[in-house]
């Protein structure tokens, strides 16, 4: 690590120079702009290798310090061993900062962690892929560096398509997942994630959890269970796609912007709101056609759909009153799904408008829905009720007949979203549209699981 910042401080400090003799020569007013610009941005990111190498010096001789305290205190190879470099590979980098797309230790193929640093978080490849975000231009050590990083990975049987061009910094991917993670308002973060591969036919029963007795003599002879079980009468199967998704990002959003750090917040901004607004979407309303396949989809080739005693209809009447509720609803919820923690999704107005406003027969207020201050979520007969906007929901008012108002179901259970989360960036000039294109890519696909999990809300209009 030591070697390579000092490399790429070395790198760098030679096309400062040359940069700036060129300003020096040029007549060109746009040029000298241009140069002036990249010098600004050169010197910054000599700046940031020069403090991390002088951090990582400092780290060294902290720990050749503490290794000669260990000498003087613990002589014998054991208590060297136990009290150097703890948490850490020899050169003093932890390996457990160094982390993959989805959170964990780099692993090598005997499953060991590596001590190599991961090449798509080093500062050279993200200057690289900054440099390639804001000028399409792809200089021959980035695609060195994605060469390397996806030959290893293959030669591991990771999936990384070319499709999605240059992939993503890790740095910036991690906080990108991490925000995702945090978003727990969206509507398709309350679903099942996945990372399994594609193009395999998995049956829906394999996303249950079932219990067995020990011993017993089933089905499975190795194993010695119990007969499969049926999963919440959930039959059939799902296999997922290697579906890619874009997000078009905004040139200007990303053009002026002079260090790294700030240019990576900036993208996964701008990366973060497309994406969860898509995938709610496509979790919803997906056609199955390149694209997740969503619960209200009409037709789910190899799924079970939603049973029809799952679809209640409400009419302008009926919304308001609490007592078909009862009947159509929360009296057919079966025992098992009530101690599944199912929850309501529906847009805000229709909550405020329709379901808090419920009176009884005296004309009287009696508080089916409201915020419950105890643990801070808004409820429906005790239920959670999810408030999303209308573009996800349309508000009942608003829905013509046979429109979906809203959905009452168990998401981890009801859909699976399958992804390795691996984003991809492409920038090019579109000469039809004579103008450049930039572009975020994730490979992505989602389809329903248990669809017994699901009751959909739905608006009937009388005659």
């Amino acid at each position: 690590m030591k070697k390579f910042l000092q490399k790429l401080i070395e790198r760098k400090k030679q096309e400062l120079k040359a940069k700036e003799e060129k300003m020096k020569n040029s007549q060109d007013i746009d040029e000298v702009r241009s140069l002036g610009e990249s010098l600004i941005a050169l010197r910054d990111e000599i700046t940031d290798a020069e403090k991390q190498l002088a951090e990582l010096e400092k780290e060294e001789n902290d720990n050749q310090n503490d290794d000669n305290n260990d000498d003087n205190n613990d002589d014998t190879d054991e208590g060297r061993s136990a009290n150097a470099n703890e948490g850490r590979s020899a050169n003093g980098f932890n390996p457990n900062a160094v982390l993959n797309v989805v959170g964990t230790a780099q692993m090598n193929q005997r499953g060991q962690a590596s001590n190599d640093e991961d090449v798509l978080s080093s500062m050279e490849y993200r200057t690289a892929f900054k440099h390639y975000a804001q000028t399409g231009e792809r200089s021959a050590r980035l695609n060195e560096i994605l060469t390397q990083y996806r030959s290893e990975n293959r030669a591991a049987g990771e999936v990384t398509s070319d499709a999605l061009g240059v992939l993503i910094p890790h740095t910036v991917l991690q906080e990108l997942i991490q925000k995702i993670e945090k978003s727990y308002g969206q509507f398709s973060s309350r679903v099942r994630m996945l990372n399994v591969q594609g193009g395999i036919e998995i049956p829906i029963s394999e996303f249950e959890a079932t219990f067995t007795w020990g011993g017993t003599d089933g089905n499975d002879k190795e194993h010695g269970v119990s007969e499969e079980q049926d999963a919440g009468g959930a039959t059939g199967s799902v296999i997922f796609s290697y579906h890619i998704g874009e997000v078009r990002i905004a040139q200007s959003l990303l053009q002026s912007i002079l260090s790294v750090e700030v240019f990576e917040k900036e993208l996964v901004k701008a990366l973060l709101k497309a994406y969860l607004k898509a995938r709610d979407e496509a979790v919803l309303r997906g056609t199955g056609n390149g694209q997740p396949t969503g619960i209200l989809t009409d037709v789910a080739a190899g799924l079970k759909r939603v049973p029809e005693a799952n679809i209640i209809e409400f009419t302008e009447e009926e919304i308001a009153d609490w007592t078909q509720w009862e009947k159509k609803l929360f009296a057919n919820i079966p025992i098992g799904m009530e101690g599944a923690n199912p929850e309501f999704a529906m847009a805000k107005q229709t909550y405020v408008g329709n379901l808090c406003t419920m009176k009884d027969a005296n004309n009287q207020p009696i508080n089916k829905a409201g915020f419950d201050v105890s643990d801070k979520q808004y409820k429906f007969n005790e239920y959670p009720v999810l408030r999303t906007e209308q573009d996800l929901f349309k508000s009942f008012d608003l829905c013509a007949n046979g429109e979906f108002f809203g959905i009452f179901w168990v998401p981890e259970e009801a859909y699976g979203i399958n992804s390795n989360m691996t984003f991809g960036y492409k920038r090019y000039f579109d000469e039809d549209k004579n103008k450049w294109i930039t572009k975020g890519l994730v490979i992505l696909d989602g389809k329903p699981l248990n669809t017994n999990y699901i009751y959909l809300l739905k608006k009937s209009v009388k005659a």
